[in-house]
């Protein structure tokens, strides 16, 4: 009996190249995808390794996953903590935080967003945009006129990035190289000043300001909502800039709201795009958001749902905080005496992320990448624990 062999018009599928790249394009976007994939033979590893079919592979699938959390303890730089199980979770040590030219230098972590991550050093005068995967950094001085602009001595600066890329499919990974903008806010006595960096041009935009009752909480990541940048600040109000107009606001907490411990507090985004904020209390989670009224006069509302964590949380310690909080999933960290979990609170799912026996208060701030490869000198696919 012969076999049937193929027309010569028709090559196999994955003969066919182009066919070969589609089906390639639609692998799991995590870490430990194409590297597999590229043991295959030679003819993959070529095309899965070229920078092209890179940038098509993030665009394709559009929101990176989430690798794991950078966390920091006061002012003071820990570490990166993966949350991914093997074999796609990513070495701790993969990451290298820029270096301080002298011990008396700390670094700031001020969150990540779009791959890259934002940091500042004081003693210098200057924001860093970071990208923890290549290693690449982008050093910005501090806006000369934000400093002069303060009445007094007192002053905590706080930065956040964002890419500028609004093509329709961007696929974020390579933002360094493409046009940012970054944000810097000046907390001074009872004043808030804020500029916009745009890397596009290298430079400064105006100053703005408006008046501020408390401080902003230095150790809470801000959260990006719609154009608006939001911090939370000391007390429960909201620090709001708006990116379009460029201009600086407060929003009051809820007047019903009588929480005034800072890690009880999450600013979030709703599902639909509004402000949320999440209030800890007696082992509760309740949450707000903004929506306008019947007037169209927009205001808190306290929404029926609300997550009790007892019987979501195996700990027979009752002291919980909120420590970080991820926007692309609407997840909260929470600090138990028995570690930490991450809580998403459309779903409930609660997952123990970081197992210890003590109560810890190291803030946690969500990283996202498409882990394809290494994009430095030299091609070579990132470290897995495989």
């Amino acid at each position: 009996m012969s076999r049937r062999r193929c027309s010569p018009a028709t090559a196999p599928p994955l003969e066919d190249e182009d066919l070969l790249q589609e089906i390639l394009l639609r692998l799991p976007p995590q870490p430990s995808s194409l590297p597999r994939a590229s043991t295959v033979c030679k003819r993959w590893l070529n095309i899965l390794s070229d920078p092209q079919f890179v940038q098509r592979f993030r665009k394709h699938h559009g929101k990176p996953p989430l690798i794991g959390f950078f966390s920091q303890r006061y002012d003071v730089f820990c570490d990166f903590k993966p949350v991914l199980e093997l074999p796609d979770r990513i070495h701790a040590h993969r990451f290298s935080m820029p270096k301080s030219r002298s011990s008396m230098e700390q670094w700031r972590f001020m969150g990540c967003r779009n791959g890259l991550t934002a940091l500042i050093n004081e003693c210098r005068r200057e924001a860093v945009v970071w990208d923890p995967l290549t290693g690449r950094q982008h050093h910005v001085p501090f806006q000369p006129g934000l400093q002069n602009a303060l009445t007094g001595s007192f002053c905590v600066w706080h930065a956040s990035v964002l890419c500028a890329d609004a093509e329709h499919g961007h696929g974020h990974g390579d933002c360094i190289l493409g046009p940012f903008k970054l944000v810097l806010i000046c907390n001074g006595y009872k004043q808030a000043f804020g500029s916009i960096y745009d890397s596009s041009s290298g430079s400064w935009g105006n100053i703005f300001s408006t008046a501020i009752a408390n401080e902003i909480y230095a150790r809470r990541g801000n959260i990006l909502v719609g154009n608006v940048l939001c911090w939370l600040i000391c007390g429960g109000d909201v620090l709001v800039f708006d990116i379009k107009t460029q201009s600086l606001g407060v929003i009051e907490k809820p007047a019903d709201n009588h929480v005034t411990i800072d890690l009880f507090f999450q600013l979030l985004r709703m599902e639909k795009g509004g402000l949320g904020l999440a209030v800890l209390s007696e082992q509760i989670i309740q949450l707000w958001e903004r929506k306008p009224n019947c007037d169209g006069v927009v205001g808190w509302v306290l929404l029926q749902k609300a997550i009790p964590l007892k019987g979501l949380l195996p700990s027979r310690k009752p002291l919980v905080l909120i420590v970080g909080y991820d926007e692309d999933t609407n997840a909260t960290v929470l600090s138990t005496g028995i570690g930490n979990f991450m809580l998403q609170l459309d779903s409930v799912q609660i997952k123990h992320i970081i197992k210890r026996n003590n109560m810890c208060i190291d803030m946690f701030y969500p990283y996202h990448n498409f882990y394809t490869a290494g994009r430095g000198v030299g091609w070579k696919w990132v470290e897995l624990d495989l």
